[in-house]
């Protein structure tokens, strides 16, 4: 289909193909044959407390989409992904898909938090939502944030998302977020930063809270599995990207 930019369904060698690795060890993604949604194979990502200072200095184990963001700044999304039954409820939080922001460089600007993320936290599902209007800006300038609620972890299960999004600093912006099939949340708003490139996509785990040792955290290890990732242009729809 001409509107489908990636499909990733990790049946094959070229698994990686349209992704870099952001890894803290060199082993945290593997395809894996325990889980699969659909075929054979999905993604496993494993991550440790310990993890952060042995490879690279990464608190994380993600996949970063290697194209950019379609011209207009409106693409749909679609991701499965796999909690196993012992993934143990933490106050610390992960982020395991995010639209993460590219700073302006030469206008002096730096890396910030991404404008749209989905979280964990104390097993419930949250979407975070960030921006700001002005040119340059830093995480303690954005114009607002906004968390969304979307109830408890599935565990043991496939759970299917889709996202439809048009990043936009102003009112224009749009965010459409489909849960197992079911609309979870629509927002017309501003939903990204106002930067001269529009955010890239990541999946996997991010969990900045245990870059200090996590002392918070009950847990030491996080796991969880992709399948049947997809992303489309502005031309896409639910159907086109869906796992389901």
């Amino acid at each position: 289909m001409e509107s489908i930019l990636l499909e990733s369904k990790f049946e094959n060698e070229n698994a990686f193909s349209q992704w870099s690795l952001e890894v803290c060890r060199k082993d945290a993604i593997t395809v894996s044959k325990v889980v699969s949604r659909k075929g054979k194979y999905s993604l496993r990502f494993e991550f440790s407390k310990s993890d952060p200072l042995q490879y690279n200095g990464y608190v994380r184990a993600e996949l970063k989409q290697d194209f950019k963001t379609d011209e207009t700044g409106e693409n749909w999304y679609g991701f499965s992904h796999y909690l196993p039954k012992d993934f143990v409820a933490d106050p610390v939080p992960e982020v395991i898909a995010q639209w993460h922001e590219i700073p302006d460089k030469q206008l002096g600007e730096d890396w910030r938090s991404p404008p749209i993320s989905l979280e964990i936290k104390n097993d419930h599902y949250f979407i975070k939502v960030l921006w700001a209007s002005n040119p340059v800006n830093t995480n303690r300038t954005k114009d607002g944030e906004l968390f969304y609620d979307l109830g408890p972890v599935d565990k043991s299960k496939w759970t299917d998302w889709v996202f439809h999004i048009k990043f936009r600093y102003d009112s224009t912006g749009i965010l459409e977020v489909w849960k197992n099939k079911e609309k979870v949340l629509f927002r017309e708003g501003p939903n990204s930063y106002n930067d001269q490139r529009f955010p890239y996509f990541k999946v996997g785990i991010y969990k900045w809270g245990w870059a200090g040792g996590g002392k918070r955290s009950p847990e030491s290890t996080r796991i969880l599995y992709f399948d049947e990732i997809r992303v489309g242009d502005r031309n896409a729809n639910l159907q086109t990207v869906s796992p389901f």
